[in-house]
């Protein structure tokens, strides 16, 4: 438990608070009254025999006994060690036991009494951690749809939770529930039921009428569960940030309503959402009012739905109006869940550095590093993710100092004559790597167990998909026709987060995609115009504009700019992608207990801020390419360590997951 509240496994640690514990033990002993808590025993006591102290002694026994491996140093590795900051450590311990715990009394009647016990079980499981690692590793195996609303709906079900939820949630002078009905005519469902939208807003509520700003969240849950009010933490922040109105959606869950009919309602509310020009949610509409200025965004699997809604958009022939821009939360991007990366996406992911914008140096000792982490014959063990994963073998080299660790490659005596597939310049050596989803297979947030069920849940009866071509259900695989159309795509993720390669890979895609049409037809509109967002294009809209002709003004969400104006300073390729530092899937939900979380809201609402805006940054795309943008570890404003492709990889396998400062 120690090491948990410390955040970090050790195994000293471990072994002073056996001894600690032995230590205080005797000094009790040596007591002639009973201590407080054991004078019931002392009542039992006879000539010979002191009852309190017996019993103390021999449960101190036990204590040792179970517990002589980590006194002795004998106790097995710690896996994730090296895995997450020690914030982010301390609250997967904490998410642990809450899970093992409401786990334990999901099936008490009455309600009050499952809701105290429930609390009451997980005080349990944060001493006795062990357990509760066991508790929830065992249910994980065979988990249901009834274990993943129990775990991830609490803190809304249970009324404790809920309070510490509002108590760090911003004050809203708006916040309701709307019904928006749905036209299922042109939906791939049979009927649309009517949607929940949650509204929420901090500004005067005289103005929430005439706000022009919209930020449309389709939240994460894994496709079955958690809707508006399990994000309504950070949400909240958002509206006061950007003093815009946030329309959260509870689309319809999986597994009654699987794929893709959460498709089908987040589209066509966006699609009602801009042709009534916010009259749905409440907002005025007139011949006078101003179109809206839509931001989406997601994340998880709400990530995945707003990929798709995207896709919708460019496919449809409403011809709607584009979002001012999409912000990915550790999105779910694909859903092909396998141990190994093709060639083709391991030298796209060392190829990274140089197609997405970060913010570090793109440069050859990156992609050296990158290269390094993942050849996992550069290790003592082959599933290691960092250096200092090298099993039972840093407890021997303690005692031989100075001498160092065995790789797999130095163990191999026959090497193949064959030649290898040619491959391209900068780039030395492809070597086998595993992905992201099986790098973090122990990840305590995300497990594969979980994906796959969920994956199972949200796919239905009904199909037998393509992972590998159906991009809405796997965005990452989506057409250059549409990634090349999007608006500005901002990304976040945390880096040990088992999707964080899909992260990058779909963002360098989407750059690739735009850089791609750039090249091909130069006067395009792929590069974007600051303070505006396109509607759909086709191929006659530059005859239109060159006609003096505009598009009308309900197809519009801001001005698009005359040919003349067209010129290159006015346009740019706005993908940006942040790693966190030391976290993986799932930190916004933390957002009562992990400081970093609050962090990150601010920045997205900055973020939101300037999409919203058309004020997002423009960076020298020269100065990146060449390598000469100077690297920016840390987020001075919000004290937030922001790490590169590069940089991700390469701490990896040097086990740099400091504490976020």
């Amino acid at each position: 438990m120690l090491d948990h509240i410390l955040g970090k496994p050790s195994a000293n640690v471990r072994r002073i608070q056996v001894l600690v514990t032995i230590l205080a033990t005797m000094m009790l002993v040596r007591r002639k009254r009973a201590p407080w808590g054991l004078q019931w025993l002392a009542r039992m006591d006879s000539r010979r025999v002191s009852m309190w102290k017996a019993t103390l002694g021999w449960t101190t026994a036990l204590y040792l006994f179970r517990h002589m491996d980590d006194l002795l140093g004998l106790n097995a590795p710690e896996p994730l060690r090296e895995y997450y900051s020690r914030s982010f450590y301390r609250a997967t311990w904490i998410f642990t036991a809450l899970d093992a715990g409401f786990w334990t009394a999901m099936t008490v009647k009455p309600k009050i009494l499952r809701d105290m016990l429930s609390l009451l079980f997980t005080l349990y499981y944060l001493v006795y951690t062990d357990r509760g690692i066991e508790k929830v590793r065992k249910v994980r195996a065979l988990i249901t749809i009834d274990h993943l609303r129990v775990s991830w709906n609490k803190g809304v079900d249970n009324p404790v939770l809920r309070f510490v939820r509002w108590m760090h949630s911003s004050k809203l002078t708006v916040h309701r529930t709307v019904t928006v009905p749905l036209d299922s005519s042109s939906s791939t469902s049979s009927e649309l039921e009517p949607v929940k939208c949650h509204i929420m807003y901090s500004g005067d509520p005289k103005t929430f009428a005439l706000c022009r700003s919209v930020v449309l969240n389709y939240p994460g849950g894994g496709f079955v569960c958690m809707g508006p009010e399990s994000h309504s933490d950070y949400l909240s922040a958002w509206a006061e940030k950007t003093q815009a109105v946030v329309v959260s959606v509870d689309y319809a869950k999986a597994p009654e309503y699987p794929y893709p009919y959460a498709i089908d309602q987040c589209y066509e509310l966006y699609r009602m959402l801009v042709q009534t020009n916010g009259k749905c949610i409440g907002l005025q509409s007139n011949r006078q009012s101003a179109p809206l200025r839509i931001v989406m965004a997601g994340d998880s699997a709400g990530g995945n739905i707003t990929a798709s809604v995207m896709f919708r958009i460019l496919e449809s022939p409403d011809r709607l109006p584009h979002p001012q821009g999409i912000i990915f939360i550790y999105g779910n991007f694909n859903m092909d869940i396998r141990a190994w990366m093709t060639t083709d996406e391991t030298r796209a992911l060392l190829e990274a550095p140089a197609n997405v914008p970060l913010d570090s140096r793109a440069s050859h000792e990156s992609l050296t590093s990158l290269v390094g982490m993942r050849d996992h014959m550069h290790h003592v063990s082959p599933l290691a993710v960092t250096n200092s994963d090298d099993g039972y073998n840093r407890q021997l080299s303690s005692k031989r100092r100075g001498r160092r660790p065995v790789y797999l490659d130095d163990r191999v005596r026959v090497a193949r004559k064959q030649q290898q597939q040619p491959l391209p310049p900068n780039v030395g050596y492809v070597p086998l790597a595993m992905t992201s989803s099986f790098t973090y297979f122990n990840d305590r947030i995300l497990s594969p167990e979980m994906m796959r069920a969920m994956i199972i849940m949200y796919i239905g009866p009904n199909r037998r998909p393509d992972f590998r071509t159906d991009y809405y259900l796997s965005p990452r695989v989506a057409p250059d026709r549409l990634l090349e159309r999007f608006p500005p795509v901002y990304f976040m993720c945390g880096e040990k987060d088992p999707m964080v390669d899909d992260t990058v890979l779909f963002a360098a895609r989407i750059r690739q995609a735009k850089q791609r049409r750039t090249q091909r037809r130069p006067e395009s509109s792929a590069q974007f115009y600051i303070g505006s967002t396109d509607v759909s294009e086709d191929e006659d809209n530059n005859a239109h504009y060159a006609n003096g002709q505009q598009l009308p003004q309900s197809l519009r969400m801001s001005g698009i700019p005359p040919p003349q104006l067209r010129s290159a300073r006015h346009y740019h390729n706005v993908i940006k992608v942040k790693l966190v530092a030391g976290m993986s899937h799932g930190f916004m939900q933390m957002y009562a207990l992990l400081p970093e979380s609050k962090r990150v809201a601010n920045l997205l609402g900055d973020w939101l801020g300037e999409l919203l805006d058309g004020n997002w940054k423009e960076e020298d795309e020269d100065k990146e390419e060449a390598g000469q943008r100077e690297p920016v570890a840390v987020a001075a404003r919000y004290g937030l360590e922001e790490v590169s492709t590069a940089d991700m990889v390469h701490r990896r396998g040097h086990g740099l997951a400091d504490p976020l400062s």
